[in-house]
């Protein structure tokens, strides 16, 4: 008979991944082999880096499953290779890396200091919004003063700028609100007026 021939193992490295930064690409290759040559019959392997911009670390490179962790973004070419001693075969897998995503935060309002007026004067209200521009789109921003408080009733000469006059109808004490939204996330910040 004749002998048997030793064949190369197979490795597969899985497949091709898109992760966001700071998080860790989980891999899992799968090797077979025929069990030659005997001995050793004793299958190694390792991951390692082909390609890409930055660094790239390996919980457990000579594990079939393994996590890379990776030092910046870009796209990555990693390789499982597999020997038996004699032969050696490999195959690759591709990581995309992206930037960790940007998280919308609400805007910041604030609505001015405290006041005190004596009718028939108006408030001239300083409130003032900034915003991260997101999300985006529509990266819009909607502003409106209320009256959350008072006795009478308020008029605003702009009721949706952050910067206005208001009126008042009766003395007291008022309290107005600016809010402002970027589509998602609201805030609002009081401001106290004493009528006289």
């Amino acid at each position: 008979p004749e002998p048997i021939q030793n064949t190369p193992p197979q490795v597969n490295a899985g497949n091709d991944q898109s992760i966001n930064l700071p998080n860790v690409a989980n891999l899992v290759g799968t090797v077979t082999d025929d069990g030659l040559p005997s001995p050793p019959s004793q299958t190694t392997i390792t991951w390692s880096k082909v390609s890409g911009p930055g660094t790239v670390t390996f919980s457990a490179p000579t594990n079939l499953t393994t996590t890379a962790s990776f030092s910046e973004v870009g796209t990555y070419v990693l390789r499982l290779t597999a020997t038996d001693s004699e032969l050696i075969a490999s195959d690759e897998v591709q990581i995309t890396v992206n930037a960790q995503p940007v998280e919308n935060r609400a805007p910041q309002v604030n609505a001015g200091n405290d006041q005190n007026i004596t009718l028939p004067s108006s408030a001239t209200l300083n409130g003032t919004v900034t915003d991260d521009g997101l999300p985006n789109p529509p990266s819009e921003l909607t502003i409106s003063w209320s009256k959350v408080s008072g006795p009478g009733t308020v008029t605003f000469t702009s009721q949706n700028t952050a910067i206005t006059q208001a009126s008042f109808s009766l003395a007291g004490t008022y309290v107005l609100r600016l809010s402002a939204s970027d589509s998602q996330l609201t805030s609002s910040d009081e401001v106290e007026v004493i009528v006289n």
